[in-house]
């Protein structure tokens, strides 16, 4: 196979001298704003400093009455068997310089990784670790096929990303254990929930065994749809998939020394009715971690319906990417409402889809549209980012891991805000604002003190406020 060699220009990710902030004197709040619009990349840009004077007719973004919500513990990326097929072809420089784009502190900074346990739609084939047929103890067992460009891609990540984390979710098990006896469709058969679990714990412990620690799993990837056959997928019902959380799977998993975490559900904002069914078994919340969450149908707002019922409950977003089709709708703002959306309302994580995809959304099994966060021309082996990529380079960096998402009162329809609160104290504010021919501003306050930001016209604009701890 010949290798893709990649035009690979990196964004500037280190900001220039040329458009200082007010400098604060000694005493008053020290902060900067970087901002981005159609027209400018991220940049660090010219403010006027915070005063004992604010505007009565704005609802300010409040730090002083904000309120800890839950704990952020960071962004992700789907590191799919395609995106590890297509970096593979990549010139190792070039791979090297991507992977530390999207994953090292001066880059995206994701601290998450989603893998794929057998084939996902985003595969070069359809293929699981054990196709023979009865084998319920899993002699025949084999993540042989990773070794060639999934496990060696991985490994590569720890150099960028020392305390990743990992988790892993299932498309579908070997069709033997399914009604279909097919990857594609098909529901898991109630007798074969004990070799599922099976599946899993071996598939876990080959991977530990090759020096990669998976920290979590989803039990199922949405478990509610078999996709009418067309890509690698499973129906599993709420009662096997509430026996599978509290039973099957920590039994296999301390049986093989296991202490990977579950996670339930892995699917759409619509399905909360399903999800408060599996949480009302005390063992299921007792043996579970989180909930798992898609968002391709439904609204974030129906996640506090479960923080209502269960308070506490962790809950991560774990997929959603480009669409190829869907360029045009899915601007910077259409993806700072979706990501803030899903953190604003109670999720501690958020993890795009596929890392890298050709032009036309390739490798692919199934019959889906999804583009890559990266998306590279097999042609002229020029690298694309997309507008995802913009909306994770404007606050993931700035964010660490074990902050808090504040919640404060959105201080206009027309802006999408979200606040973060850093171990160290500083805060993180997050301002989406779509193309207005009227001058818009938004008003921090902090410590009784206002800063009222003019933000850009006849532009698209997201403003990151770094507020230094005090």
């Amino acid at each position: 196979m010949k290798k893709i060699v990649v035009v690979l220009a990196l964004a500037a990710l280190v900001f220039q001298a040329g458009a200082q902030t007010y400098v604060p004197k000694e005493g008053e709040i020290s902060f900067k704003v970087l901002q981005t619009t159609k027209d400018h990349s991220i940049r660090q840009v010219r403010t006027t400093p915070f005063t004992a004077h604010g505007y009565s007719s704005m609802t300010p973004i409040d730090l002083d009455q904000a309120k800890p919500s839950h704990e952020f513990m960071g962004c992700g990326i789907c590191m799919t068997d395609a995106s590890c097929w297509l970096l593979s072809q990549m010139d190792i420089e070039k791979r090297y310089e991507l992977l530390k784009e999207a994953f090292s502190s001066r880059g995206l900074n994701f601290s998450i990784a989603r893998l794929n346990c057998g084939s996902s739609d985003y595969a070069t084939e359809l293929y699981n670790y054990n196709d023979h047929v009865g084998d319920v103890d899993m002699k025949y067992f084999s993540v042989e096929r990773d070794e060639k460009y999934m496990i060696p891609t991985l490994k590569m990540l720890s150099q960028f990303q020392p305390d990743l984390f990992l988790f892993s979710s299932i498309w579908s098990a070997p069709g033997w254990m399914k009604d279909s006896g097919a990857m594609c469709g098909g529901a898991l058969l109630d007798d074969y929930m004990p070799a599922f679990a099976s599946y899993w714990a071996a598939y876990l412990k080959a991977y530990k065994e090759r020096g990669i620690k998976i920290n979590a799993i989803t039990v199922q990837n949405e478990p509610a749809t078999d996709q009418r056959g067309g890509c690698p997928a499973t129906l599993i019902s709420a009662q096997q998939e509430m026996q599978l959380a509290s039973k099957y799977l920590p039994s296999a998993f301390k049986k093989a020394g296991l202490d990977t975490k579950i996670w339930v559900w892995d699917q759409n904002y619509s399905g909360v009715d399903r999800v408060l069914t599996t949480l009302s078994d005390p063992k299921v919340r007792k043996s579970i971690d989180a909930v798992a969450w898609h968002p391709y149908s439904g609204k974030p707002e129906q996640m506090r319906e479960v923080l209502a019922k269960y308070p506490g409950t962790k809950m991560h977003l774990t997929e959603r990417g480009p669409n190829i089709v869907m360029k045009k709708e899915q601007d910077e703002n259409w993806w700072c409402d979706l990501i803030f959306g899903a953190l604003n309302n109670g999720c501690s994580s958020y993890t795009g889809w596929n890392l890298l995809l050709d032009e036309d959304g390739q490798p692919n099994t199934g019959r889906f549209a999804c583009g890559g966060l990266y998306e590279i021309n097999l042609e002229s082996g020029k690298l694309s980012r997309s507008s995802q990529w913009t909306v994770f380079r404007q606050f993931n960096p700035y964010v660490k891991r074990g902050a808090q998402v504040m919640a404060v009162e959105q201080p206009d329809k027309n802006l999408t805000t979200i606040t973060f609160r850093n171990p160290d104290g500083s805060f993180v504010i997050v301002v989406s604002a779509r193309e207005n021919p009227e001058r818009q501003r938004v008003q921090i306050k902090f410590k009784d003190q206002y800063l009222a930001l003019p933000l850009p016209m006849n532009t698209w604009s997201m403003t990151t406020i770094l507020v230094d701890a005090q």
